[in-house]
Order: structure tokens, then sequence, then C-alpha cells
């Protein structure tokens, strides 16, 4: 008896010894679950790149209507590397953007502004942006920024039938003076005064054109190259309209996502 007895207590702590552990086991394996899945959250956090522009995919739209775009530069959302201003007399709108920072002659792409344009009308648009050298007395600084149209059928500069394509997308002729990666250096020259004019090419002046193959989102980016250009309003404007039809015309209506 005494010794059935005592197999019986050893059986008894044996399962009592088991049941414990298993339960220590699972208090620990659920925290170190949620540790790893905080870790994991944090690791994405940590990695990410500052966002310094509105490049979400989720960003804002402009409406085409009639084939017209017309978007006030200040609209854009986000974080900007660019100075929001509102001092320079005759702006259009709620104010300006100013490139304040340092010169980037030969390297586009800092401080990208980002606008989504939604096309409905396929085409040929012209372009031409309402700008202004905000210090200075020297016509040609703080006189451009650049421009580029990634995802368009064709981004080019066209005058009196010569047309010129920015360097880096395996077209040719290109333009004089520098461009890199589809951008294009868009410049005016006009001191004391907000001007709507956009050509490039050095010392062979081409108006701006976009070709749109078919209806949807495209994209338009800007980033700063001079110092103190300041940049008002933009438009595009169909083939068979005209720069004043499009001055006149409504602003874009505003899509948000």
């Amino acid at each position: 008896m005494i010794k059935i007895f005592f197999i019986k207590i050893m059986l008894l702590f044996s399962f009592l010894t088991l049941q414990f552990s298993c339960s220590s086991d699972s208090v620990i394996n659920e925290p170190i679950q949620e540790i790893q899945e905080d870790n994991v959250n944090t690791d994405e956090d940590e990695t990410d790149e500052p966002n310094t522009t509105n490049t979400e995919i989720d960003v804002i739209s402009y409406m085409e209507n009639n084939g017209i775009i017309s978007v006030e530069f200040e609209s854009v959302e986000g974080d900007l590397e660019w100075e929001r201003g509102n001092k320079l007399n005759d702006f259009e709108g709620s104010g300006y953007l100013r490139w304040n920072k340092e010169d980037n002659f030969n390297t586009p792409g800092i401080g990208t502004l980002v606008y989504k344009l939604n096309i409905t009308t396929p085409g040929t648009y012209q372009f031409v942006w309402r700008s202004r050298i905000s210090e200075g007395d020297i016509q040609s600084e703080g006189n451009d920024s650049w421009l580029r149209f990634p995802d368009a059928a064709d981004f080019f500069g066209q005058r009196e039938g010569s047309i010129i394509y920015p360097k880096g997308v395996e077209k040719t002729p290109v333009v004089e003076g520098s461009s890199s990666n589809g951008w294009l250096k868009i410049y005016m020259n006009r001191l004391g005064e907000w001007l709507w004019r956009s050509n490039t090419s050095d010392n062979d002046p081409h108006n701006i054109f976009i070709k749109f193959d078919e209806p949807g989102l495209y994209t338009m980016e800007v980033s700063g190259r001079s110092k103190f250009h300041a940049l008002d309003r933009f438009v595009l404007f169909i083939e068979g309209k005209t720069l004043t039809v499009a001055q006149n015309a409504e602003r874009s209506t505003i899509v948000r996502p």
C-alpha cells in the first residue's frame, strides 16, 4: 500500500510539473510574439526616408476642363522645401512659392514639387507659368526652375518648326544648356514683375509642350534651380486654345483622395 501510495504521489507531482511548464511557455510566448510585431513596425518607421516632397500616391489632383488646366502653385499640400510667401505684390491666389535655398544649376530633382493632373481630353498642350525674379537686379539670375513630365507621351520645346528635347530621354536634338534625366530648365528674363513666360534652351528660347496620348492621371514635377525664383500659377492649354483663354479660365477643380 505504501508503495502504491508513493507511486501515486510521484505521478501527481509529475503531472503538476508538466502543467506548470506548459502554462509558463504559453505565457512567455504571447509577449514575445507581441514584441516581435512591435519591432517590425518600429523598424519600418525607422527605415522610411524622410518625406521632403509631396510624392505620396494619395496627393490631391487637378482636373482638366475643356482642354485647360489652371493651378495656383501654393495649392500644393504637405511639407515643402520651398518657401510659401505672400509679400511680393501682384501675386494671384493666396500666395506663391519661392526657392530660397542653394542654386542647383546642374542637379535637378532637389526640393521636388509634385502636381497630379487629371487629363480627360488627350492631345498636345502648351505649358506656361507665371513667375518672378524675387530678389536681385540681374535678368539672368533667380529666373528659372526645373520642370519634368515623366509619364507623358512627349515633353519638348518648340519654336517655328524646331523641336528639341530634354537630355536623358534618348530623343534628339536636345536643348542647349543644362538638362538631364528628362528635366528641362524653364526660364524667363523680366525684372520687377510677374511674367507669363516659360522658355527652354539657352540663347534659343523654345516654348514648352506636353503630349498626352490618352486620358489619365499624369505627373508634373518642379524642382529648385535658381535661388529666389518665385512661382505663382501655371496653365496648360490644348492646341486650339490660347494663353489668354487659359489665363482667364477658372482654377482647376481639386480632387482629394
